[in-house]
């Protein structure tokens, strides 16, 4: 019989960063592999990635990673698997599609195009005694998919995103006579999206944002501009069919938007031709011309602040323009979207922003689980994709549909269900998470130390220190240069500086007294680090701060210079004045 384990390396607990693995008879299959958007306490942080040391460790146990559609929660963390390991993905067109714009974003030289896999609705693929087998879901992305994994032991259910709307009939369509035959032949496990199961009743209708926009596309000699992320194909949908309804040209600025309208792979429901395209430029020149603006996360809105501000080459708001905010804000950029509304609120357009208690994100609601689960009826329910109290609400949905109560697993990232026939339960070992912070779009991976730097930089500055040594006998042959930026305000009256560069002195010279006796055993770097320890107490003990500490040492080569003892008289001078000091202290 199969040994089955399900496990979380992102995704439980938090928004986003969505990655799980099945492992079945030692053959891993990756289910999603998304990102997140950071908190903007994390500084110089693009996007989180679940850490993957886990599948680079057993990469060659890795069958494949089954993406359920385009969006970057799902799929945004395939370029940093794909820059390790050679694996193929599976996929609908259009995740391909993104998923290769991505990669060539990121100059991810190793990966092939033949590693995304293009697989169709009921397609069934064979891995040995695994067989997956492909069902359509309706969810922000066209044919979303999810997967039904038939083993010896029984069938795993992997739903991605998803709702339950029975009146769809487009590439957004759910099949659901696949699903009730997939839940007749029977289910051991159904891992479910539960995301927004807090949320009462269904996602449908509330998922449509026709009836905000209507009135508006009617407007006459009214440009519109409208702001969506790029995982909301389905809004793309309807803001084009609003447009040429009204007969107004569409322009698009955002790459991955361009891409997927040119593309053809949703034409056949939205109906777009050429000629109901246009330039940026030329929506500028037009009377009512619509402008889609697109990206991911923190992207979008860095492209309506740019526009905002007037710093953006193409594009600016006119009194003749309507702002319309489609998308409510995502997880992790919810400060920026308050901060964006205030830039164009400032700008002469009229502005329309749509929150989450108008439209709700394309996911499953409590109905919705209540309903999927009632038509696979499996044994076991795993919800996946959600905050804990999310995963609760989830649980009793379940409950409701017929599961009982002691088959519901909730698990935490790195925790492992062990599933079976005869039972679930969850392993006591642990798989190795974490994060993994990227920044510049995959430029690299930030570390722990990188991080705590920034933080300091932040909070208490960087001192720079500067000084010249002779290369022959190491003796200090130049002033003592101390910058500081961030720490504190100083006057350079102030006898901190010149108790730090004595202190830098004292230490220097102790180095050059270490070079005459044994040169062997003198070494710059050791002296660097000791002025960096010394200086960062010094500055603590008057301000309380702990800046980063730079200390460069030059050593000059010329064979010009000719040796002059340096004027100790400030030192001495210096610790006389200290002496005289202390002693009309104890008096």
């Amino acid at each position: 019989m199969s040994k089955i384990k399900f496990m979380a390396l992102g995704g439980q607990d938090e928004r986003g960063k969505n990655l799980y693995v099945l492992d079945i008879d030692d053959n891993l299959l990756i289910l999603d592999a998304g990102v997140k958007y950071p908190d903007k306490g994390i500084l110089g942080v693009d996007i989180v990635t679940p850490k993957l040391d886990y599948l680079k460790n057993n990469k060659q146990k890795i069958k494949g990673i089954f993406l359920t559609n385009s969006a970057s929660y799902n799929m945004g963390a395939v370029p940093f698997i794909l820059k390790s390991m050679d694996v193929p993905v599976y996929c609908n067109e259009i995740t391909q599609l993104v998923g290769k714009i991505k990669i060539s974003r990121m100059r991810i030289k190793n990966t092939k195009d033949q590693n995304f896999v293009v697989v169709k609705d009921k397609q069934i693929l064979n891995f040995g005694n695994i067989k997956v087998e492909v069902f359509r879901t309706t969810s922000a992305s066209p044919q979303s998919y999810g997967y039904a994994f038939h083993t010896e032991e029984g069938t795993i259910v992997y739903a991605g995103d998803y709702i339950i709307d029975g009146k769809e009939q487009s590439y957004f369509s759910t099949d659901f006579n696949h699903i009730n035959e997939i839940g007749k032949k029977g289910v051991l496990a159904l891992i479910a999206d539960s995301e927004y199961a807090s949320r009462s009743g269904f996602t449908v209708p509330n998922h449509k944002i026709e009836n905000f926009i209507s009135t508006s596309f009617k407007e006459k000699k009214t440009k519109i501009a409208i702001g969506i992320f790029e995982e909301d194909i389905f809004k793309l949908g309807e803001i084009c069919m609003a447009a040429k309804e009204n007969n107004r040209k569409i322009a698009v600025y955002g790459r991955t938007m361009t891409e997927i309208l040119n593309s053809n792979l949703i034409n056949e429901n939205l109906k777009i031709v050429s000629d109901d395209l246009i330039t940026v430029e030329e929506y500028m020149e037009s009377e009512n011309g619509l402008l889609i603006i697109s990206g991911t996360g923190d992207i979008l809105y860095s492209k309506l602040a740019k526009i905002a501000t007037g710093n953006d080459e193409v594009v600016e708001f006119t009194e003749k323009d309507l702002i319309i905010l489609a998308t409510p804000p995502a997880p992790g950029v919810e400060k920026r979207h308050a901060q964006i509304l205030d830039e164009l609120a400032r700008t002469d357009a009229r502005l329309i922003a749509l929150s989450d208690r108008n439209i709700w994100s394309m996911h499953a609601s409590y109905e919705d689980v209540k309903v999927f689960t009632s038509m696979l009826n499996p044994k076991y329910f795993i919800p996946v994709k959600s905050l804990f109290k999310d995963s609760l609400k989830a649980e009793k949905a379940a409950i409701e549909a017929g599961v009982n109560e002691k088959n519901v697993v909730i698990l935490d990232n790195g925790q492992v269900a062990n599933i079976s026939k005869s039972g679930i339960s969850v392993a006591d070992k642990k798989v190795d998470i974490g994060n993994s912070y990227v920044d510049q779009a995959g430029v690299g991976d930030v570390g722990a130390i990188v991080l705590n730097e920034r933080k300091l930089l932040a909070t208490d500055g960087v001192m720079i220190i500067g000084a010249t040594i002779d290369t022959r006998n190491k003796e200090l042959i130049s002033m003592i240069d101390t910058q500081m930026r961030g720490v504190l305000y100083i006057k350079e009256e102030n006898p901190i500086f010149k108790i730090i560069q004595k202190e830098i002195e004292l230490l220097l010279e102790q180095g050059q007294s270490l070079f005459k006796e044994s040169p062997n055993k003198y070494d710059i770097n050791e002296i660097k680090k000791d002025i960096a320890t010394k200086v960062r107490s010094l500055i603590k003990q008057e301000s309380g701060k702990q800046p980063i500490v730079l200390v460069i040492v030059n050593e000059y080569e010329g064979k010009d210079y000719v040796f002059k003892p340096r004027n100790n008289s400030n030192r001495n001078n210096f610790k006389n004045n200290n002496n005289n000091n202390n002693k009309k202290g104890s008096n």
